[in-house]
């Protein structure tokens, strides 16, 4: 498997990396290769914010035809939280 060395790593955010490495129970080598593998994950899915709203609006779209679940219609819940409720 490759090595990367890296240099210049702010303090703040190894120190960072170490708290959650302590955190999730492994050594912040471990950490660090998990973060890159997640980082290259979500570039390989490439997905901009704007894919990313698109995608949840189809989604929504899908899961609620009519617009909104009954009882989160705006007005609803503007009526909710208007008469303190």
């Amino acid at each position: 498997m490759p090595n990367v060395h890296v240099r210049d790593v702010p303090l703040e955010a190894l120190e960072t990396l170490r708290g959650a490495a302590k955190r999730n129970g492994r050594s912040l080598n471990a950490e660090l290769v998990d973060a890159l593998v997640q980082q290259a994950a979500r570039e390989t899915r490439g997905l901009t914010l704007v894919e990313r709203l698109e995608e949840f609006r189809r989604r929504w779209s899908e899961a609620h035809p009519g617009g909104y679940p009954p009882g989160l219609e705006p007005e609803a819940v503007i009526r909710r939280l208007r008469d303190g409720g």
